[in-house]
């Protein structure tokens, strides 16, 4: 599950909110495949590391706060067929009906029945109409416009031990298959983003002043590492999406995994001692 993400400044954000509403003028009247390459040819913005502050302030966790593209009322939006015959007929001015917005949403979901907070929803639940999510994927669909996503290593790997100039596994000559093995101690994370440093455009579910991540099976790169990922959408889909009235079942029968790098994070350095605090004791 995704416990862990870097957001995007302000600023940031509202560059891919244009480029959403660009993709969206550019999709208008089109339906099918025309639609979506008139959308892929809309080119989206790029972001280097942040200059103005660390990159830690950026992580987002479970509990804090952070910028989501939400529709500000229902209006004429893209539809989704699993032909991909779905029409796009959208008012172009910004701040007519059906127009994108950014607000701050709490990430995670307070319920009864647990204490920690439900900040993940696998998509499997919602298409089956989860008595949980069914309000929210009716009227409360968003995105999540992130830097990067995190995974911990939870599936097993094979036990490589060198021997000579190969790498063999458990004993076994190289190409037998062994049965892997759970990693021990410190499992690794990783972080994932998008090629070319755009952003990775997450399906969200809104509730109140709160959200949950849509995850779903992985993809190559993220299924080496996790059994689950966020659900990583392109621009058009990402318009679909914000749709209350679009099928997500056709949605994500034609939805193709985003490009996506891995790259795994080394250990942090641990906190130096506070010499005051010490001397207490």
């Amino acid at each position: 599950m995704c416990h862990r993400f870097e957001m995007l400044s302000g600023e940031e954000v509202g560059a891919v909110v244009d480029w959403l509403r660009a993709v969206r003028r550019a999709m208008a009247g089109l339906g099918g495949a025309a639609a979506a390459d008139a959308g892929g040819a809309v080119v989206p913005p790029t972001f280097g590391r942040p200059a103005e502050f660390p990159l830690e302030a950026l992580e987002c966790y479970p509990g804090r706060e952070c910028p989501v593209v939400v529709t500000e009322t229902a209006g004429s939006w893209p539809t989704a067929t699993a032909e991909g015959t779905g029409s796009w007929d959208v008012d172009e001015a910004p701040g007519a009906s059906g127009d994108l917005a950014c607000v701050n949403l709490v990430w995670g979901v307070d319920v009864p029945w647990q204490k920690p907070l439900v900040f993940n929803a696998r998509i499997e639940s919602t298409l089956a109409g989860s008595g949980m999510w069914r309000e929210a994927m009716a009227e409360g669909r968003c995105i999540v416009p992130v830097r990067a996503f995190y995974e911990t290593r939870n599936v097993a790997v094979p036990d490589f031990r060198r021997e000579g100039d190969h790498d063999v596994e458990q004993g076994v000559l190289p190409g037998e298959e062994t049965a892997p093995k759970r990693p021990r101690g410190r499992r690794p994370q990783y972080r994932f983003a998008a090629t070319g440093g755009t952003a990775l455009l997450l399906a969200g579910l809104r509730i109140g002043d709160r959200f949950a991540l849509v995850t779903c099976e992985p993809d190559a790169v993220v299924g080496a590492v996790h059994s689950r990922m966020p659900l990583s959408l392109t621009a058009p889909e990402a318009l679909a999406w914000l749709n209350p009235t679009a099928d997500a079942r056709a949605l994500l029968a034609a939805h193709r995994p985003i490009p996506l790098t891995a790259e795994e994070e080394a250990p942090r350095p641990k906190a130096a001692p506070d010499s005051d605090q010490m001397s207490l004791f």
